[in-house]
């Protein structure tokens, strides 16, 4: 794993097949929150452009950060998000909680809807990196019936 660069929001790193965006703990709904995404998404431009996307995926890994809970949080990073987003074979989120996967199953909905990329959702990890690599996804091992005495 290779760190790209840092920001308040988010760590971006280089992992083999995909790119790692990591939001950190710091809540969105901060005073210049618009220039920090601002000068993320620039940096992320500069650091991953997009002639070195295709072929990898892009992992926004959201496990640490703070649930949003009201919609024009999004509205405020969904410029950054088309940036991130763009140019890449495969993307994925990765959540933590059972709660914060249907969150953000209902926000991709609403952005495939609106006519934006659909984003599929993981609260496997292993799962989420087979998906970017272009790998078959981990199969569960099988269930065992109870014997019979």
């Amino acid at each position: 794993m290779e760190e790209l660069f840092r920001s308040a929001f988010a760590i971006v790193t280089r992992e083999p097949g995909f790119i790692r965006v990591r939001r950190t703990t710091a809540p969105m709904a901060v005073v210049g929150a618009n220039v920090i995404l601002e000068r993320l998404a620039s940096e992320f431009r500069f650091r991953v452009p997009l002639r070195e996307r295709k072929g990898v995926g892009v992992m926004l890994d959201t496990r640490e950060a703070p649930m949003m809970t009201d919609d024009t949080a999004m509205d405020i990073i969904r410029p950054l998000m088309m940036e991130v987003l763009m140019g890449f074979s495969r993307n994925a989120i990765l959540v933590k909680t059972a709660v914060g996967k249907l969150q953000a199953m209902r926000r991709t909905r609403e952005e495939a809807s609106a006519g934006r990329v659909q984003i599929p959702v993981f609260d496997d990890e292993a799962q989420a990196i087979a998906h970017l690599r272009g790998e078959d996804l981990p199969t569960p091992p099988p269930r065992s019936s109870p014997s019979k005495r």
